[in-house]
């Protein structure tokens, strides 16, 4: 389950290409990276273009003092990513800038959360060392 502020998401992320620990520490650093003011994004379903056509992701955005999160479908074939292995860096660059509308306009559902509840999540969060 994925919870930002007082709204939860279940979703099931499947094990082929991640452990549910790889998943853990991905959000970690994911979260680590978004509040720094870098391109980031939580993935909640890895698999490789071998193993389906896309990924699923909520790409984060730092926007004042929020982190603000939308629900996506990373198509591999439309952004030329193609193999058995990920590099999530790359991944990182394919985010582009934030957007509330689609292409015809449409607002797009979107999760805020304030920077600090991330934040006192993170700091009560234990480490890959822990």
């Amino acid at each position: 389950m994925l919870m930002l502020g007082h709204h939860e998401e279940s979703f099931i992320a499947h094990t082929w290409t991640w452990c549910s620990q790889q998943y853990l520490e991905h959000w970690r650093q994911g979260l680590t990276r978004a509040l720094g003011g870098q391109p980031s994004a939580l993935i909640t379903d890895m698999r490789t273009p071998a193993q389906s056509s896309h990924l699923v992701w909520w790409p984060v955005w730092k926007l004042g003092r929020e982190l603000v999160f939308q629900n996506q479908a990373l198509f591999f074939a439309k952004q030329n990513v193609a193999g058995a292995h990920i590099d999530v860096e790359h991944l990182y660059s394919l985010i582009g800038r934030h957007t509330s509308l689609n292409n015809e306009g449409i607002p797009i559902s979107e999760w805020v959360a304030p920077i600090s509840d991330v934040e006192g999540f993170l700091a009560s969060y234990p480490s890959r060392e822990d």
